[in-house]
């Protein structure tokens, strides 16, 4: 998804992590799909990629706080050559006392930045 310039700030990445936190809760794969796309498709139609990496995930969630809300952070990265911006970190319930971790990434070079879906993990490595 293309951000606009105004949309790199952290209150509004925070709400786009929310949007798509919300989304992967709802299991609304297609419009996640659709809104944000996913890196790590991997040459698989893209909903169904999510569907199937979110209930691997969901499968051997991570340990969480009992939260009915997605725990959102935004970190940013220091300038660099590669055009990595930002990371969108959501911890999205899945479980009583299980999360798993929605990730954002943030990419562009300038004034053009677009916000796509990197990853979602259960287990932490």
């Amino acid at each position: 998804m293309k951000l606009l310039p105004t949309q790199t700030d952290e209150i509004s990445l925070s709400a786009l992590g929310e949007e798509a936190s919300f989304m992967l809760m709802r299991h609304d794969f297609s419009t996640l799909a659709d809104r944000f796309g996913y890196v790590l498709a991997h040459g698989r139609e893209t909903a169904a990629a999510i569907e199937a990496d979110y209930l691997g995930a969901a499968a051997l969630p991570r340990k969480a706080e009992s939260n009915e809300r997605p725990s959102i952070v935004v970190k940013y990265f220091n300038p660099n050559s590669t055009g990595l911006f930002a990371v969108v970190e959501c911890s999205v319930p899945v479980a009583v006392g299980g999360a798993v971790l929605l990730e954002l990434i943030v990419t562009g070079k300038g004034e053009e930045k677009h916000i796509t879906v990197e990853d979602i993990s259960g287990v932490s490595a």
